[in-house]
């Protein structure tokens, strides 16, 4: 084998090698799925990271999240998923955060919401209907407690 061919062949597999040590690492694999008929909070806005909940059913807890998706399926009055929230600014105060999101449209991927930093969601519900007054994300008034 000519030398410029084994130099081209070793630079080739080189950089075969560091792009799979590239799609290997954690931090650049695509962000996990939400299964149909579930609720999602994921560690990242726009659906991203990790899924960090996925519930079914009514869900409580606390989980950090900076966002939150609707991947149910039809169902009259079970499809909607109502959450509260609040974001923890580490000095004993706290802002609460609440919405309402619509299911998806057949063949069409959750609705979501994008929440603020430092957001720890502690409930979300399945329910009917969003109302006209619930929006798909509204962050109240800071408080003290």
């Amino acid at each position: 084998m000519k030398k410029t061919t084994r130099r081209r062949t070793t630079a080739a597999l080189t950089a075969g090698l560091a792009l799979g040590a590239v799609l290997a690492m954690p931090g650049a694999a695509q962000a996990a799925s939400c299964d149909r008929g579930e609720v999602c909070a994921y560690s990242a806005r726009d659906r991203g990271g990790s899924i960090v909940m996925d519930e079914s059913g009514d869900w409580s807890g606390s989980v950090k999240a900076l966002s939150i998706s609707n991947n149910g399926s039809v169902q009259a009055g079970f499809d909607h998923i109502r959450y509260q929230a609040y974001v923890d600014y580490h000095d004993g105060s706290v802002t609460p955060v609440t919405g309402c999101l619509h299911v998806p449209q057949p063949g069409q991927g959750g609705t979501w919401a994008n929440l603020p930093y430092d957001t720890i969601l502690y409930k979300a519900t399945w329910g009917g209907e969003c109302r006209s007054d619930e929006p798909s994300i509204k962050i109240g008034h800071r408080v003290w407690s």
